[in-house]
């Protein structure tokens, strides 16, 4: 029961998540370079539960200028070798 791949579904899948995710807050950008790959979180209290397993490839972590970050955050980024960026 294969049926042939359809560009146009994955796209509106693609465009879906990004959907998603913009709409809880969440910003995902990825550069074309896989090493400056950055998560860009909303939140104004930043956790690990927040963060939900989203920090894989991640070279950078932004949060806003007054976003409270977890110690837990902060270990587990220091752990990655995840730099912390607050705007």
């Amino acid at each position: 029961m294969n049926q042939p791949f359809d560009p146009e579904f994955m796209e509106r899948i693609v465009q879906e998540v990004i959907r998603r995710l913009v709409e809880r807050g969440v910003v995902v950008r990825l550069a074309a370079n896989i090493d400056e790959a950055e998560l860009a979180v909303s939140d104004k209290v930043v956790t690990l539960a927040t963060l939900g397993g989203r920090l894989v490839g991640v070279k950078r972590l932004v949060v806003g200028g007054r976003a409270i970050v977890t110690p837990a955050v902060k270990d587990e980024l220091n752990d990655r070798s995840i730099e912390l960026i607050r705007r």
